[in-house]
């Protein structure tokens, strides 16, 4: 609790101290809104003179007369006047006004639930004099920002040590559990989390019990969650519309920790308006969005299954979601489908049958939502619903879908272990389906013609060992924006070509017997990711590959059999590649674009083995001024392959003189292993130095998470002039039969490298041999050779970390 309150005094010296402060302290039901506004309250009482407390707003104006009484006892409190009376709301905001426009004075607002309350005592916010604190405290953010309070504080839940505490002194009456109940009560705070009301409520319950009825009751809330807990959380559900009780009802039991625009998808194809209908779960704190994901906190999952369950608690076939697996198989095996049932999840203890009476989905008319998990059907549906927008099926029992089924309201089709032979004419018709994922379906020989999915974005195919064919027509799905095949081995006819506008992602991997890659239509400017991992027949890439101006990663490439040059000059974006897999790739990356820093962090080229195979293989990346401050650049190993890595700086300075030396501070987040660094400095129109004018080596170095002020010194022909210059790198590792070289052939440029083992407090000792030949005129490649060194026989796999540091 300190700490919170000493955070909300933080937040309210961000104004000044004669300025009215509004803060508004928001979260769930339960998190301890009231306790901290009743600690804030009480640390500036001796700093008022008019002070007022009202708690339970919501509850107490309900009606006009406890919203009268609200008003009454606010100005009462201020003036010390009890005898004042109010007659009607309105006359109350008019006395409020009048009366308290002055007065220096703290408030608080416990428990608000609509902005309507907060003009009737606050109106404007400005109805009290310069000096006062206000605190509203409510469930909902978005109260707060009708209300213009730009002061905030969200009240997260207590962490594992806290809740440990709280819980302990509830349950113990001390701060640790004994020792016979450590492990249960582990096991409490795991399904209680961090919330103060629920830790207390819980730990009141099981004070002085034995452990056999703390498991019991354990295993109870996990079903049907407290009464007290239950109904403090379920006033924000009460004050949802139908459409966000819906929202809230399907995440609970089907959607918590799936992606928000999945969900969305799906939400909207049922006519509940999520855009609208999730934001006002989170400005409830019903439901949180972390990473893209819809969280829900285990006790909000719980209630509103609780919910669910009370809809009829002695016949789950009425009601309008299933989940706990003794109603499931009740349901289906005593053919109990009603036209009830919207939704069903079948999540198995383990792994079973369910006898299936083909009867069962007939009655279930209303059926929007059908996942299993890991149950095995004894017999294949003779009907599904019309109205299923989500059919995820694991191990479908039939060779075809039921003959009624038209789809035309489906949007999520996954099905993995299949039995389908062939997926028939009738699947064209899916006309709103987005995502079509097939996973092992090892009879499946051909993708028929998909002409008529026109809003499909996801189509997902792996490990269909016997597909053969992938229909023309999915070349042509305008929306598809994630295609992704992988382990369909015997997969031998692919579309020709690809005209996929909309697509970002493509992921042909292991289907081994595909020769041919197929053309890319021009129009493909929003693909950024290209993955082709050990698609081994394919013997070249078409040139319209470089079509792709929007490629930002190319993952992984196949062996192609002939040499292909791929000049990447067209694809600005491009910043990842990784040729581990590729030997006759040849990768020129030409400039990174000015934009670069807005498209992505890091920047990585990945070469096979540790070479590239001939002098003409090189990349080349000519960095601009601005640059400089913005980042690093390092090779290091992954495995066998050699990483080329541009690293974003953070907490960066430009290049600098300092006494005559460059200077270039960064810090770095996260481990980095500097293998060997590379800069080449060097003045526009200029002839080069070579290595002769090498000044030193510097020492190993590991860059660890947030290591400070690392610098690279980088030494100017002349002290006296100006430092700005531009910056080159340049790479060329030595053939195969070269990386063990001690001495390099006249005709290269390069270095001899020598070196001892590096200890616990020693570094790399390098020396370097030169040859006369080494000065060379301004040219496209930086003239720098780094040979792979040598480990010693009794070191063989440890890594060397070098730096080189070169200078005019």
């Amino acid at each position: 609790m300190e700490s919170r309150v000493r955070d909300i005094h933080k937040i309210l010296r961000r104004v000044e101290v004669n300025d009215t402060r509004i803060l508004g302290i928001y979260g769930t039901g339960g998190i301890g809104k009231t306790n901290l506004a009743k600690e804030i309250y009480n640390s500036f009482t001796d700093q008022f003179e008019n002070c007022c407390f009202l708690a339970n707003v919501r509850e107490t104006s309900k009606s006009e007369v406890g919203l009268i009484k609200l008003q009454e006892t606010l100005l009462c409190e201020i003036l010390g006047d009890w005898s004042l009376k109010v007659r009607n709301k309105d006359e109350g905001m008019g006395l409020i006004k009048k009366m308290l426009w002055s007065k220096r004075v703290l408030l608080v607002l416990d428990d608000l639930d609509k902005s309507v309350k907060v003009e009737t005592l606050l109106g404007g916010c400005d109805w009290f004099g310069l000096g006062s604190v206000i605190i509203i405290t409510t469930r909902d953010e978005h109260l707060l920002t009708s209300s213009n309070v730009h002061l905030r504080y969200k009240v997260k839940e207590l962490d594992r040590d806290e809740a440990l505490r709280l819980f302990c002194l509830y349950a113990f009456k001390k701060e640790n559990p004994n020792h016979d109940f450590a492990e249960i009560t582990e096991n409490v705070l795991h399904y209680v989390g961090g919330l103060p009301l629920a830790l207390k409520v819980i730990g009141s319950e099981l004070c002085g019990r034995d452990i056999h009825y703390w498991r019991s009751a354990l295993e109870k809330y996990k079903r049907i969650p407290h009464k007290d807990i239950l109904e403090m959380l379920k006033i924000s559900y009460d004050g949802l519309d139908e459409c966000g009780k819906n929202i809230f009802l399907d995440i609970a039991y089907f959607f918590t920790g799936k992606k928000e625009e999945y969900v969305t998808k799906v939400l909207d194809s049922c006519g509940f308006f999520p855009n609208y209908g999730i934001k006002v779960l989170v400005d409830k704190s019903l439901i949180t969005i972390a990473c893209g994901r819809l969280i829900m906190h285990d006790l909000l999952k719980d209630m509103g299954r609780e919910i669910v369950r009370q809809e009829s608690p002695e016949e789950p076939e009425k009601r309008s979601r299933l989940w706990f697996h003794k109603y499931v198989r009740h349901v289906f095996e005593e053919t109990k489908g009603t036209n009830k049932i919207q939704g069903i999840l079948i999540e198995l203890p383990k792994q079973d049958w369910i006898n299936l009476n083909p009867e069962t989905f007939l009655a279930m008319k209303r059926l929007r939502i059908f996942i299993n998990r890991n149950a095995c059907f004894s017999r294949e549906p003779n009907y599904l619903s019309n109205e299923l927008r989500v059919l995820d099926w694991h191990s479908y029992p039939g060779y075809s879908f039921p003959q009624n089924l038209n789809g035309e309201k489906l949007v999520v089709l996954k099905m993995d272990e299949g039995l389908f032979k062939e997926l028939g004419d009738g699947l064209k018709n899916f006309q709103n389906l987005k995502t079509l994922r097939l996973s092992e379906c090892k009879f499946l020989t051909k993708i028929p013609d998909m002409s008529g999915l026109h809003t499909l974005e996801d189509l997902n195919i792996m490990s269909c060992n016997n597909l053969v064919e992938v229909h023309q027509s999915i070349g042509f799905l305008d929306k598809l924006s994630n295609l992704s095949i992988d382990h369909c081995h015997s997969l031998t006819r692919f579309p020709r070509s690809l005209k996929l506008r909309s697509l970002k992602l493509l992921r042909l991997s292991r289907c081994e017997r595909l020769e041919k890659f197929p053309e890319i239509d021009s129009g493909m400017k929003r693909l950024t990711i290209v993955s082709l991992e050990n698609m081994a027949a394919i013997k070249e890439l078409p040139s319209s590959f470089g079509n792709l101006t929007s490629l930002g990663s190319l993952e992984i490439f196949p062996e192609v059999s002939k040499k292909f040059e791929f000049n990447t000059s067209s694809l600005r974006k491009l910043s990842w590649v990784n040729l581990s897999g590729c030997h006759k790739m040849v990768l020129n990356p030409i400039r990174f674009e000015e934009n670069l820093e807005d498209q992505v962090a890091d920047c990585r080229l990945t070469f096979s083995g540790n070479k590239i195979p001939d002098w003409d293989y090189h990349c080349k990346l000519e960095i601009p001024n601005s640059y400089c401050n913005k980042y690093v650049t390092c090779f290091t190993k992954d495995s066998d392959d050699l990483l080329l890595y541009y690293h974003k700086l953070d907490h960066v300075e430009r290049f600098k003189s300092v006494g005559g030396i460059l200077q270039l501070k960064f810090q770095i987040r996260g481990r980095v292993l500097i293998r060997s660094f590379g800069i080449r400095v060097v003045r526009k129109q200029k002839e080069i130095n070579t290595l002769q004018d090498v000044a030193s080596w510097s020492p190993c170095v590991n860059i660890q998470p947030s290591s400070e002020a690392r610098i690279i010194e980088l030494y100017p022909e002349s002290r006296d002039e100006n430092p700005n210059v531009d910056l080159e790198l340049g790479l060329r590792l030595v053939e195969e039969h070269e990386e063990n070289a001690r001495v390099l052939h006249e005709d290269h440029v390069g270095a001899h490298f020598g070196k001892r083992r590096r200890d616990e407090d020693d570094d790399c000792n390098l020396k370097f041999n030169l040859y006369p030949q080494q000065k060379r005129q301004h040219s496209s490649i930086t003239g720098i050779r780094i040979i792979e060194l040598e480990n010693d026989d009794e070191n063989p796999k440890e890594d060397l970390d070098l730096e080189l540091k070169l200078g005019l």
